[in-house]
């Protein structure tokens, strides 16, 4: 009897996540390019450069919430791309783009000095009629270490 609830069970889920799946692929084909076509030129040797704020508003704290959510979303219908059909890839791009963690610069390094990833995004920019991203040096400048 266990094994015929599993069942039902398993049937259930996967009519749920097919339309989902569905989804977020048609999804990530719409929005991806509308976000990769709308950053700036220089948005990937901008991103080091920190933003100092004289003081916290409420606004500015229900911004970051707001951003980081998105971020912590996208990361992860990006990485359920890798396995699903979608950009997998490029949606964790601009997943990390949103948040705000230690070690962002490291992780986006990691995935924007891959020649095929600056090949896409540049082809994406080049469809929607914007110029191409001007990329940072491969040489990562040294960390200090104490």
């Amino acid at each position: 009897m266990d094994q015929f609830t599993n069942i039902q069970l398993l049937q259930t889920l996967l009519r749920w996540l097919a339309p989902i799946s569905l989804a977020t692929f048609f999804l990530s084909l719409l929005i991806i390019p509308l976000i990769v076509s709308n950053l700036s030129v220089n948005c990937f040797i901008n991103i080091n450069k920190k933003k100092q704020a004289a003081r916290i508003s409420v606004t500015s704290l229900g911004f970051l919430l707001f951003r980081n959510i998105g971020g912590i979303f996208l990361l992860t219908a990006g990485f359920a791309m890798l396995f699903l059909p979608g950009q997998g890839i490029l949606t964790i791009l601009i997943g990390l783009l949103l948040l705000s963690f230690p070690g962002k610069q490291t992780m986006l390094n990691y995935l924007i000095f891959k020649p095929a990833v600056q090949h896409s995004l540049d082809w994406i920019r080049k469809k929607s009629g914007k110029p191409q991203f001007t990329w940072p040096s491969q040489e990562i400048p040294p960390r200090n270490i104490r």
